[in-house]
């Protein structure tokens, strides 16, 4: 996906590097997952706004999911949504058996919202309808709000022990 970066942030950065070391990994996720939260919120609220809203399961789908092979001293969540293998178990635990292209047998999971990205990129019948992209664009402003937030609440939280 196309990688957005956020200007601006001077002093949210100074006060992190305040914080101890070890502390600085559980609050960066923290803030990140804060800001993450409002970006998650914006884009099933673009999606239910551009009414894509047939079955309800890709709205039910959009999460942020934290990158286990991030760089290291960086922290690194990816909103998108989930389908095929990385669906819940209680969703591949309904899976059906059938058969896909060239005889073979295949799973069909109950509420996979595998056409996500033809409506969020395009192909080559069907305009993009995105509601990711512009999500990130309208919750800018929300997202560093919420993460200056949470880390002001870590400080007074370290600041008490």
């Amino acid at each position: 996906m196309a990688r957005k970066e956020v200007l601006g942030i001077g002093s949210l950065s100074r006060n992190f590097r305040a914080l101890k070391t070890g502390m600085q990994t559980r609050t960066g996720r923290a803030m990140v997952v804060a800001a993450g939260g409002v970006l998650k919120r914006k884009a099933k609220a673009n999606a239910q706004a551009l009414g894509l809203k047939r079955t309800g399961s890709m709205i039910k789908n959009i999460v942020i999911k934290r990158e286990s092979r991030s760089p290291p001293d960086t922290v690194q969540y990816n909103l998108g949504v989930r389908h095929g293998r990385n669906l819940t178990k209680k969703q591949k635990s309904t899976a059906k058996l059938a058969v896909g292209r060239g005889g073979r047998i295949v799973k069909r999971y109950e509420d996979d919202p595998y056409y996500w990205r033809f409506q969020e990129l395009r192909t080559r019948y069907r305009e993009a309808t995105p509601f990711l992209g512009p999500a990130l664009e309208q919750g800018k402003k929300e997202a560093i709000d919420a993460m200056e937030k949470r880390l002001q609440q870590e400080l007074e939280k370290a600041g008490k022990e």
